[in-house]
């Protein structure tokens, strides 16, 4: 991966030298990542939002680093169909480690990125504006937990076991070509899920919780509450746990009985 990373870098700043001279070049910025999933496009997108506008606007290296649960055969996570939003940008999955020793719970998909063409274009920041930098899907579909590596990531500290450099970076020419990446904001993906049910060769029956048998006007508000007490159990933040809690006590209200 670093070989990779290495080439793409020094072919970026072999056209961008001459630049660099005559650069009014800004104080060092930040940049934040977030990934999330969308449900309606069935893609992921990985998001960024920076705290400045550089001049000149011209990125050298980047990289993003997904953390996916780790999984085999069919269920492997897969990265697919990468696109980028920004014209003249690339993005290719160059580096992969499934189930480090550090941990071995997870898998680590590095997006580098490259351009083509004769200049590297700009991203038309606007400074405290989110803006989606890429999508891409994967056979698995919406997977939970999938997340962007932070710094304090046991496999993000070097060296690590597989001699990688697994950490996000974002070099640009008019941010002191530093790494502008200082972590990550949003939480983990997390998936919607309908109703549990039983089938049988006859029949498919609606689970429902025992405390509560509804009627055919609470039916709809019931499967809400189902499907959010498993968004419930998969929210990794305390936060996003009590803003569900909040629906389900919303809802559990216009019961005729309690759930």
């Amino acid at each position: 991966m670093n070989a990779i990373r290495n080439t793409l870098t020094r072919a970026a700043q072999v056209i961008t030298f001459s630049a660099l001279a005559v650069a009014s070049v800004d104080a060092a910025a930040a940049v934040k990542f977030r990934v999330g999933f969308d449900a309606a496009s069935n893609q992921y997108a990985v998001y960024m939002t920076p705290d400045s506008v550089p001049s000149p606007d011209m990125l050298l290296s980047a990289q993003v680093t997904l953390v996916v649960p780790h999984a085999a055969d069919a269920k492997r996570f897969s990265v697919e169909n990468i696109s980028s939003n920004i014209p003249g940008i690339n993005w290719v999955d160059h580096s992969r480690v499934d189930a480090p020793k550090e941990n071995q719970a997870a898998d680590y998909i590095s997006l580098g990125y490259y351009f083509s063409g004769s200049k590297v274009s700009a991203f038309g920041w606007v400074a405290g504006q989110e803006k989606q930098i890429l999508t891409f899907s994967s056979k698995q579909g919406c997977v939970a937990g999938v997340k962007l590596i932070d710094s304090k990531d046991a496999f993000n500290q070097l060296p690590n076991s597989a001699g990688t450099n697994p950490g996000n970076d974002f070099l640009n020419v008019g941010w002191k070509m530093t790494n502008a990446y200082i972590g990550n904001y949003g939480d983990a993906v997390t998936c919607s899920a309908p109703s549990v049910t039983a089938t049988t060769t006859t029949t498919t029956v609606t689970t429902t919780p025992a405390a509560c048998v509804p009627t055919s006007k609470d039916a709809d508000n019931m499967k809400r509450i189902t499907a959010l007490k498993v968004l419930k159990a998969e929210a990794t933040s305390v936060t996003r746990q009590k803003e569900i809690d909040a629906l389900i006590g919303r809802y559990q209200n216009k019961l005729s009985c309690k759930a």
